[in-house]
């Protein structure tokens, strides 16, 4: 009698260790799903504003910030084609979409290269003194004179054309103040899908060149209704 109950107990031990077993076998094969489900997901998305949001003191703004629409700016100050939209269609939509506070426009200071690096580091410098975009401006129109185009004479030349105290203006451009800032901002607009300039980013819808005035319109228009 003594035997057959040791014999029982030994069956259910052996049923009670499969179940123990078994049931680690699935938990292993749903965390191992999970990680897998996980992995296949990839990173998360970056956006340009959410960026700018999170750091707003590497990007500057103007227009209405409570506007639905939101146009976020990547320019190079060395490219042509950011200078002929900054000089052809900036000019219509700030008349129409930013003066009138339709939509918001967020610039994110950035460099194709470490030639422009300066540049950039320049226009934040400007925009310490309440200057940013007459700067940007005023670096645009410099790309026709080789003289200036992206130097420290340049730089300071464009300074003094807007009544900047050039002595706070100078130390940081010196500094090098805003040079890191501007190369995380490249790093974050690269992992966006920024590959040229300009790049707009329209409610987060990436358009990727020099477009004119009547396509911006036409995208503008089509958020804002």
């Amino acid at each position: 009698m003594a035997k057959r109950t040791k014999q029982k107990r030994q069956a259910a031990n052996r049923e009670t260790n499969w179940l123990l077993i078994g049931g680690i076998i699935a938990v292993g094969v749903i965390v191992l799903f999970a990680l897998l489900f996980l992995s296949l997901q990839g990173p998360e998305k970056i956006t340009l504003l959410g960026y700018c949001e999170d750091n707003p003191d590497r990007c500057v703004t103007r227009g209405n910030k409570d506007s639905d629409v939101v146009v976020v700016e990547v320019s190079d100050y060395g490219c042509s084609h950011c200078r002929d939209f900054h000089a052809e269609t900036l000019p219509l939509l700030k008349q129409q979409y930013i003066d009138t506070d339709e939509i918001y426009w967020v610039v994110m200071p950035y460099a194709l290269s470490a030639t422009t690096l300066p540049a950039s580091n320049a226009a934040m410098c400007a925009n310490e003194q309440g200057a940013f975009f007459e700067y940007s401006d005023a670096l645009f129109e410099q790309q026709s004179n080789a003289t200036l185009a992206l130097t420290r004479a340049g730089f300071e030349q464009a300074a003094e054309s807007l009544g900047l105290d050039m002595d706070a203006f100078s130390q940081c451009l010196s500094d090098g103040r805003y040079n890191s800032v501007v190369s995380e901002n490249a790093d974050t607009a690269r992992s966006a899908g920024v590959s040229a300039t300009p790049t707009f980013f329209l409610n987060d819808s990436m358009l990727e060149g020099a477009y004119p005035f009547a396509i911006f319109q036409q995208r503008l228009d089509a958020l804002l209704n």
